[in-house]
């Protein structure tokens, strides 16, 4: 063999050679490139027109506005509840403040009632002091009366005498007695006690505040005190 021969030899292997490492270099970067993953573009933010803006604020200015509009009905609503209340406990005070009003003019009414009668003239006179003195003068006038009706009647009763078990007629004192028959329980110069029937106490009062009876037929009426 010639050196061209041998020459020519050498450089086809050569060739071969690096035809083969080249294909096996694009054989690896195709694998390379199937195994990676494939990366999408981003996307674009898309601009809004000027008017699709202009709707989006106004929507949102739409329910901020409905929002605060719920809320201040709510607190409204809260507030009337809240009233409606304090009124109702306000007219139940008011209502309870009657009640006792009312049972203590019950008591008062009831006192007037177990009062002595009035005559006219003393009707007349009574009508005409409680018209026109003040409330100080009435009460200085009916404490003066009360005086005077005691000192009548210890002058009364220091010239009278009774005895145990006489019958008696209730003239004077406590109006609730007034009118009443019973019997001397005990008696003393200007002081009494009288057994009325339907009482356990004996009544105490003065002896100007009785009078004698002659009927032993005892007429007294009354309840248990």
């Amino acid at each position: 063999m010639d050196t061209n021969t041998e020459s020519t030899t050498k450089l086809s292997a050569i060739d071969k050679a690096l035809a083969a490492a080249k294909a096996r270099a694009a054989a690896k970067a195709n694998i390379n490139d199937e195994a990676s993953p494939v990366k999408e573009p981003k996307a674009k933010r898309v601009e809004l027109p000027a008017a699709a803006k202009a709707r989006k604020e106004k929507a949102s200015k739409a329910l901020t506005a409905a929002a605060k509009q719920a809320r201040e009905t709510e607190r409204a609503a809260a507030k009337a509840i809240r009233e409606a209340d304090r009124l109702q406990r306000r007219d139940a005070k008011v209502a309870a403040a009657i009640g006792k009003k009312g049972a203590h003019m019950k008591k008062v009414e009831k006192a007037a009632a177990r009062l002595p009668s009035l005559n006219d003239p003393a009707r007349l006179t009574f009508n005409e002091v409680t018209t026109n003195f003040s409330r100080d003068q009435v009460a200085a006038l009916a404490l003066h009366l009360q005086h005077f009706n005691r000192v009548k009647a210890t002058e009364l009763a220091a010239g009278r005498s009774y005895k145990q078990g006489q019958p008696v007629r209730i003239t004077g004192g406590d109006p609730k007695y007034i009118g009443m028959q019973g019997t001397i329980d005990s008696a003393r110069p200007l002081r009494c006690f009288v057994n009325v029937p339907g009482f356990r106490k004996p009544v105490y009062l003065f002896t100007s505040d009785i009078e004698p009876v002659t009927d032993t037929r005892l007429q007294a009426t009354g309840t248990e005190g």
